[in-house]
């Protein structure tokens, strides 16, 4: 088969289309066409094809989502999303999520577990909970390591009195308070407790 034609993308300068006998016959990154240096007239087998489609789409694949990970720890739903965005066929990114599991580099387990560590500092359950479902993290997951931080009234205590520093402590900035509060995802009856120690 004889490449005819390979063409940039136009929404992904980052893909091509390939073009076999004046066909069209599949999209595949740049960087693979490249670093197989593809040219049109050249003449392709079937195997070739199959290599460029599988073996060279899976490597840049990786290293693109590898270096995506390096970055900060992420869950595995967004790493599916970005490798979406860079129009990967679905096979391609079952076979990377795979091998980075395999890899260890993407693990939801851990990931909630250090970022509801984290987040428990300065935020409530509720919103950490949103958060993580945002991320895809399933509900089980989240409430597994949830329930070990719920009870914890330090976080909600050291926002509150972050939040109330300098301020007069009348009716009105208790309201206000109690906004904040619920704006950082703390529970109501939670709230009213902690508030209450500072408005006796």
């Amino acid at each position: 088969m004889k490449v005819t034609k390979i063409e940039i993308q136009k929404k992904n300068k980052n893909r091509v289309n390939l073009y076999l006998d004046n066909e069209f016959y599949c999209g595949l990154s740049l960087e693979s066409i490249l670093k197989n240096k593809v040219k049109e007239g050249q003449e392709l087998t079937k195997s070739q094809i199959d290599f460029l489609q599988i073996n060279t789409e899976r490597e840049v694949a990786l290293s693109k989502a590898i270096n995506y990970l390096a970055k900060c720890q992420k869950t595995r739903k967004e790493l599916i999303d970005y490798l979406k965005k860079k129009e990967y066929e679905e096979n391609i990114i079952s076979y990377v999520v795979l091998k980075l599991e395999e890899y260890k580099l993407i693990n939801d387990e851990l990931y909630v577990e250090n970022f509801i560590k984290y987040k428990t500092k300065s935020q409530g359950s509720r919103k950490i909970a949103f958060s993580l479902s945002q991320k895809g993290i399933k509900k089980e997951l989240i409430d597994k390591y949830l329930d070990d931080f719920a009870s914890d009234s330090s976080s909600i205590e050291k926002v509150a009195l972050k939040y109330l520093k300098n301020k007069e402590l009348d009716a009105k900035t208790k309201q206000k308070a109690y906004r904040y509060l619920v704006s950082k995802g703390y529970l109501s009856n939670d709230i009213i407790s902690c508030l209450n120690k500072f408005f006796e």
